[in-house]
């Protein structure tokens, strides 16, 4: 595939989540695609990584990403976004966890860099601003933050 085929699949990609289609993507995810994510421990597999995705998506109604940045290089595209949703139902983490619904905007800087082989996505990784994710909910403020650096 070319660079530009590439990166139409990451833009189709995010379409898909910006339409809150996630499943939509299933046509692009390789059966053994990995991913790893901020917030994740560990790499996650196809239906972690669905399911780490449609946690956010369910958790903010009105997520939406704004690419900012695509750039290609071979199999690999690197994408910076701004994602942003206010948090209205509980945040569910993969290990059963939840954040209770603030009802608070939260806007996030991220940048998700994809491998594909033969259209498909074979890896991906997902970095975002978890700390000022979290400060933006009132989950850590600047106080928790200065007490953890002061031990």
């Amino acid at each position: 595939m070319s660079e530009q085929e590439n990166i139409q699949i990451v833009r189709r990609l995010f379409e898909n989540f910006n339409r809150h289609d996630p499943d939509a993507n299933d046509q692009f995810l390789a059966k053994e695609m990995q991913t790893q994510a901020a917030g994740a421990t560990g790499v996650l597999d196809r239906e972690k990584s669905r399911m780490y995705n449609r946690s956010f998506l369910d958790s903010f109604p009105d997520l939406h990403f704004d690419i900012k940045d695509v750039i290609a290089q071979g199999d690999m595209v690197a994408c910076t976004w701004v994602a942003r949703g206010t948090h209205k139902n509980p945040l569910l983490s993969l290990t059963g966890d939840s954040i209770p619904p603030t009802n608070r905007m939260a806007t996030v800087p991220g940048c998700t860099v994809v491998e594909i082989r033969n259209n498909m996505v074979v890896r991906q990784d997902i970095y975002w601003d978890q700390v000022l994710f979290f400060n933006q909910l009132g989950i850590l403020t600047e106080q928790d933050l200065a007490a953890r650096v002061k031990r």
